[in-house]
């Protein structure tokens, strides 16, 4: 249902804006993968689209920092480096800690209803081995704890920043220390929320996150030269 939802929701926009969502959805799913040059002609006849509006989408994307745009080379999925993932995290940790702080002022039992019924779909796609739906409980998550604290400026920050992590983030849900770990972290959270105490939620929260920036700033550093892990 809210997959049919949010394609009709998608008709609405003009033409490049949901090429623009179609692209970014390819890329954030990883079909396709960082450093992948964009292909114009493959993905306009993939998209059953003309090749100007694609190319407005890729321009949003350059500006959003999901592509690289290489002189005389073309347009490339963006590849981070470790510091880049880092810096990305850190950030990251402090929003989302603002966001769960704020977010317990005004939780309603409606509220830990939704978040209790993610974290149901998250335990449910674990068990059965499905990480793209285990991921995409794990983005729920976080995106409904920032809607609820009902920041505007704050939730558009988080969601800025979301969509550079996303290529970054599921590296994270391969890896099966972190899937473990972060699924014990979030009942936790969950807890805290319960509790209403937002001292605790938010540094749970932040601890989270700090948790994997750790680990995928290990993945990246042991995958690049000593000279990328000096700049």
């Amino acid at each position: 249902m809210e997959e049919s939802t949010a394609m009709d929701e998608l008709e609405h926009h003009p033409l490049n804006r949901r090429i623009y969502y179609k692209v970014r959805d390819l890329i954030a799913s990883g079909r396709i993968p960082p450093g992948t040059q964009l292909d114009e002609r493959s993905l306009a006849n993939d998209l059953a689209v003309s090749r100007t509006p694609l190319r407005e989408a890729i321009a949003t994307l350059v500006e959003e920092g999901l592509v690289e745009r290489r002189p005389y080379r073309g347009n490339f999925v963006r590849m981070f480096t470790a510091k880049q993932v880092n810096d990305l995290y850190v950030v990251r940790k402090v929003l989302e800690g603002l966001s769960t702080r704020l977010a317990v002022l005004s939780l309603t039992e409606e509220d830990l209803d939704k978040i209790r019924s993610i974290l149901d779909e998250a335990q449910q796609a674990l068990e059965a081995g499905d990480m793209a739906a285990y991921s995409t409980a794990d983005a729920h998550f976080h995106d409904t704890i920032a809607q609820m604290s009902r920041n505007e400026t704050l939730i558009e920050s988080i969601g800025r920043l979301k969509r550079q992590i996303q290529i970054v983030r599921l590296g994270a849900n391969r890896d099966p220390q972190v899937v473990a770990r972060t699924a014990l972290e979030r009942p936790h959270i969950l807890a805290a929320l319960e509790a209403r105490d937002a001292d605790l939620a938010a540094r749970l929260m932040e601890e989270h996150i700090d948790g994997v920036r750790r680990s995928m700033v290990a993945q990246l550093q042991s995958l690049e030269t000593p000279e990328e892990n000096l700049s």
